[in-house]
């Protein structure tokens, strides 16, 4: 895993997955690990990006599922399993 940057709040890292690139970011206060959704969606082979994955039914039933089984963990948002990445 190679760092890339980093800004007030994440280190950037980059590493490869069977040759694809995943692009990983770290919550500096926190340590929590975040992988890029766009990445994760092209290789588990479930379309080129996570908005084009989320407007699938699968995607929807994915969200309920999520939801149902995690009750108390936003799905979107600064806190959601699923936030977009901004540099600074």
């Amino acid at each position: 895993m190679q760092k890339t940057g980093e800004d007030k709040n994440y280190i950037y890292f980059m590493d490869h997955f069977q040759g694809t690139p995943v692009q990983v970011m770290q919550d500096k206060k926190t340590g929590e690990i975040f992988f890029n959704a766009d990445d994760v969606v092209k290789i588990l082979g479930l379309g080129d990006n996570i908005k084009e994955f989320l407007g699938t039914d699968r995607g929807l039933d994915f969200i309920n599922d999520f939801k149902r089984d995690h009750p108390g963990v936003d799905v979107f948002g600064n806190r959601g399993m699923i936030r977009e990445v901004i540099k600074d």
